[in-house]
Formats: structure tokens, sequence, C-alpha cells
């Protein structure tokens, strides 16, 4: 549509260029305008997430693509379609990035692994990335902040017991003066704790960051329904609909968990190098890999995903079936070799984007999303600096989509050069998690109204009152020995609960 509207525009002259701009504006008030399509994940024009918005998922009827179709509907003879609006513009510019007064600007060769960038340097090199902890802080500065009592560890939970764990950030130094055990491996939050003490330290003096105290859950769940009121955690994602948490960098930036092959996030990242070949040689396929049952439950999108794509020329979609065998699985790295990449949400969010985003492929990401993590906000549908390609929520023009890119692979080698600047050379570096972490403790520190300590007064065997540090250091607590606390075996596991808390200092 858009390209016979610019043919004709280059023959009707300049009386005509009156139709032009309202044809223009008629396009911004449409479901693929810039604003529209980045509120599908969540997120304004400007960054911040609306909370206003209902972001439930139907596959059976579309909620996030309404009105007419982009792409050529059922009944079209032709396999050629046209494009969403920002399919047909040129790269002519990338994410915004700024040089400092001393000349600095960020250099991912140079700094991609630089954990200690300054505050300054940090915002001029990662502006976009900030935005899910501005939305946090927004929001509980709106409720009056966080007080202590909103921290505890939770032991009321609706769904199952939650491993949690509440930090202490005290003079520079990390503490754990808290551990509760719950389902889903405690690896999880020995990594998050660990990326969390990699950040801290690797400034020149840690104890310029305030002191902090926060509870991290370690579940894909965070917060579920019925929520709490009041609690607030740190957690890798949360629903879209939960204000309340503050998501941080999820554990796979540390590594993948132990049964994973995954294994640490740098050294995918290089094991990953090897397959950045051009995007003209790679594969022309769709490739996704996964399971359909996540957290002993269906995923109607994962499900809708195998059954549009079934039988396809441009499919390399299937379902893996670890009990059984079924499927072909492919290593992480090796995902690069394709030139489509799918991705679909799981129990909650998908771990699996951050790898993925590290390859010079194209990224087709179901809209709208339920879910969001810390980089959310960078992915981008459209413009000069689309990132990745945008489908509906039950894959209903996935094969439109297909057809369009397969036929105009100059604008999907676009797209993927685009999800690599952005991501894998930038927004997902090493850096850049460090900055964003080092970022959430600061704005948590603004609406945070109590004073953590460090020290708690006991008394001795005299009945005299001493003061005692609280918790574990983080060196000595990795090291620590949990308190036995048995699962029962699959599938009980998951709706496992427990009020059962190790200690809470």
């Amino acid at each position: 549509m858009l390209a016979n509207i610019r043919g004709k525009v280059l023959t009707i002259g300049v009386a005509s260029a009156l139709t032009v701009i309202l044809i223009y504006l008629a396009l911004q008030e449409s479901e693929y305008s810039p604003t529209k399509l980045a509120s599908n994940l969540g997120y304004g024009s400007g960054g911040h997430q609306d909370t206003s918005q209902d972001t439930s998922q139907d596959t059976s009827k579309d909620a996030s693509w309404e009105g007419e179709d982009t792409f050529a509907s059922s009944h079209t003879t032709t396999k050629h379609v046209s494009p969403p609006a920002s399919a047909t513009k040129s790269a002519s510019s990338h994410a915004p990035t700024t040089t400092l007064s001393d000349g600095w600007e960020f250099d991912w060769k140079r700094d991609e692994r630089n954990l200690g960038l300054s505050q300054e340097q940090c915002k001029a090199a990662f502006p976009l990335q900030y935005a899910e902890i501005e939305r946090a802080r927004d929001w509980h500065a709106s409720q009056g902040g966080i007080k202590e009592d909103q921290i505890k560890l939770w032991i009321n939970e609706p769904d199952k017991a939650h491993g949690q764990i509440r930090m202490l950030i005290y003079d520079g130094d990390l503490y754990v003066v808290g551990e509760k055990q719950g389902v889903v491996d405690r690896v999880r939050y020995l990594q998050g704790g660990s990326m969390i003490y990699r950040a801290i330290t690797a400034i020149p003096d840690p104890s310029v960051l305030p002191n902090i105290e926060f509870t991290l859950d370690r579940m894909d769940h965070p917060n579920p329904e019925p929520r709490r009121p009041g609690r607030v955690a740190w957690a890798w994602t949360r629903q879209m609909t939960d204000n309340d948490t503050w998501v941080m960098p999820d554990f796979n930036g540390w590594a993948s968990s132990f049964w994973d092959t995954v294994g640490g996030y740098r050294a995918f990242r290089e094991r990953s190098k090897k397959y950045l070949t051009p995007f003209k040689e790679k594969t022309k396929k769709a490739l996704w890999r996964g399971q359909i049952n996540v957290g002993q439950k269906v995923s109607e999108v994962r499900k809708s995903l195998i059954e549009v794509s079934k039988g396809k020329p441009w499919s390399d979609i299937e379902e893996i079936r670890w009990d059984s065998g079924l499927g072909h699985p492919v290593q992480m790295e090796e995902h690069c070799k394709w030139q489509f990449l799918v991705h679909t949400e799981g129990n909650s969010w998908s771990g699996r984007l951050r790898n993925l985003v590290n390859c010079n492929s194209a990224i087709i990401i179901h809209n709208p999303l339920n879910y969001t993590a810390h980089f959310y906000s960078v992915l981008t549908p459209d413009g000069p600096n689309q990132n990745y390609i945008p489908a509906k929520n039950d894959w209903s023009d996935l094969e439109d989509i297909m057809d369009y890119y397969l036929e105009h692979q100059d604008e999907a080698e676009r797209i993927a050069e685009e999800t690599r600047r952005t991501f894998r050379d930038r927004y997902m570096t090493p850096a850049a998690e460090a900055c964003y972490i080092r970022q959430m403790i600061y704005e948590w520190a603004k609406v945070q109204k109590f004073d953590p300590k460090l020290y708690k007064q006991v008394k001795d065997d005299k009945g005299e009152v001493k003061e005692k540090q609280r918790g574990y250091s983080w060196e000595r607590f990795v090291f620590r020995t949990p308190a036995r606390f048995d699962i029962p075996p699959p599938p009980d596991d998951y709706f496992f609960k427990s009020n059962q808390i190790d200690f809470e200092d």
C-alpha cells in the first residue's frame, strides 16, 4: 500500500502535497504507527511503560492487531505482501549515543567488558535501557515510597513456594540477611546475586553506592495473582499489569541453569561469533525449538506457532520433548545460522531472547507480550532503528511475514544488522548489564523510606545487649550449605507450598 502511495506522490506534483500529509496523519493514527506498535510491548513512544493498558493475551481473537490487516488477507491470490509501514524506510540512523565533553564515546570492541564505567559514561552509552527502572521508581514514588515491611520474605504465597533471598548493600558491600527456600533451583539467585556483586565491585569505590535493602524472588511469576498488596521484590520479569516489581537483568547474564548447555553468558557470546556469517548466506527459514508444556500448563502461543508453521517450506519449527526424545535440539549459538529466529513467551517471560539478539538474524516476536524484561524498552518494531519483526499472538500472519521477507532480503538483512548493532554490540554487553544494576541501586534508594541497618541488637548468654552483624557477607553466603529442604519429585514440586524460612535477620 505504501509503495503505491509513494509511486503516486512522484507523479502528482506539488498540488497533491496536502493529500500526502493527510495520508501520513492517517497512518499515524493507524494500528501500525510507531507509537501504537511500541505500546504493544507495554511502553509508550518515550520508553516509559503505559500501565493503563490491558495486556492480557487472547489467542482466539487477536488483541493487538485490529482493523485492516497490513499483510495480505487469506483470500489474496498473490504471495507478495505489503510490509508494515516501517519496513520500507531506509536505515538512516541508529540507536542514539552521546559523546562526552572529554571525547569519550562507547566503543563496543573496547568497552563491552568494561564493568566499571562511570555513571556519566553509563548514561551516555546506554540511554534507552533505563525505562523500566524509571517506571518502577515513579510508581513507588506515587505510592509514598517503599517501607521495610514491604520487603519481608513472602510466606503467604497464593500459588507455590517462592525461593527468595533478602539482600543488603551497605557501605558498598553485599550481604544476604534472609533466605526462604522454594521451587525453581537455588542456583538462580546465586547467579543473580553474583551479577549484583560483580556490578558493585567493578567500580573504583563501591562505598559511593547508597545503602539499600531488598528481596530477590527467583520465580518466573514473582508477584502472581491474587497479588499481596504492597509486596515489593526484585525479579527477572514482571507481568505488565504488576506495577510493584522491580526488574533486574535475569540470571542468564551470569550463566544458564546447570542443566542447560548454554553455560556462561560471556562464553556463549564468544562461541556465537563464528556463526555471525553474512545474512544472505544463512539458512532461509524461521527457526524455533521449545516445549509446549511449560510450568505444567500448555502455552497457547507456542501451540499456535507449531500448528501454523507445520509443513511450511519456510519453517524449521519443532516442539521438543525431553522425556520422549521428540524434536531435534539446536545449540543456542547455532541458532545464529538461520536468517529468522522466532521468540515466544513461555511460563512467563522467556530468557532465550537475550541470547537470540546476539545473532545477526531477524527476530520475529509475537505482540503484545504479557511480561517484560529489563531490556524490552529497547525493542523497536518499526522505523529506521527497527530491530525485530512483530507478529500476531496467534501467528496467523506468520506465513505472510515470511513470504514478504524471504522476497525482500535487503529489508530483512537491515533489521538483522540493527539487532546486532543495538543488542550484541551495545545493550546486551556485560558493560550495559553492570550499568543497569548500579542505576537500579541508585533509583531504588530514592524511594526507600527506611534506613538499612548492618547490625542488630541481641542478648548474649549473660543477658547483656550487644550488636551483631546481620546475615552473611556475599562471599560467605555463596559457599553456605542451605538448611535441608526436601521438595517432592515432579510433578508435585511445581505446586509445592511451604512457609519454611531458612533465616531472616
